[in-house]
């Protein structure tokens, strides 16, 4: 019987902050050089297009009905 993999609480924090680390310093290194506009853009058109796709998936079920 396979076992199951625990992970560590540790492993967990040490996971958290090293992600965290890498968001903030990326956030502040893209804020002073004046591209975090352009990255928070491209989430907005991205967020917009899944929307877009979402909204035509419902129409067309709509429409079936």
């Amino acid at each position: 019987m396979a076992e199951k993999e625990t992970i560590k609480p540790a492993v967990r924090w040490r996971k958290f902050l090293v992600k965290g680390t890498f968001w903030l310093s990326s956030e502040l290194m893209l804020g002073l050089m004046g591209l975090d506009t352009v990255a928070d853009y491209s989430e907005f058109l991205t967020r917009s297009q899944v929307a877009n796709h979402i909204g035509d998936a419902i129409a067309t079920v709509t429409t079936l009905m």
